[in-house]
């Protein structure tokens, strides 16, 4: 409640209030120690990992077989290292996205060739 009350009375943010914390040399060693870790995450944010661009020779994906040959070059890509796991789990992602596709385009042509089996087969 102290804290509170001198940080309202302060008008200082609770970043700028932490920094005055430890850097008072008169307050006590465990609230410096506080202070510190609880503002170093504003002061001195974690860095972002940057996107890499990854190169693997896969095979042609325009099929339900390319695409599981796909995968498992990245699969097999991860195992020995050349890449790492989240770079693998990322390309399988846009792989799965093409399977998807094929799978959509499959399924319509199928729906297709029963409706038109069935219009034809109705008697008129």
């Amino acid at each position: 409640m102290e804290i509170v009350a001198d940080l309202m009375a302060s008008g200082q943010s609770p970043a700028e209030y932490l920094v005055t914390l430890y850097r008072n040399e008169q307050a006590d060693p465990k609230d410096r120690a506080w202070a510190a870790n609880a503002v170093a995450p504003y002061v001195h944010p974690r860095l972002a990992p940057t996107a890499q661009k990854v190169t693997l020779d896969l095979p042609d994906t325009s099929t339900a077989e390319g695409v599981r040959d796909a995968i498992a070059r990245v699969v097999q890509s991860v195992a020995v290292g050349e890449i790492a796991p989240s770079e693998g789990q990322s390309m399988v992602a846009v792989i799965e996205a093409q399977r998807k596709a094929i799978e959509t385009v499959d399924v319509l042509k199928r729906l297709e060739t029963l409706e038109a089996s069935y219009t034809q087969s109705r008697p008129a």
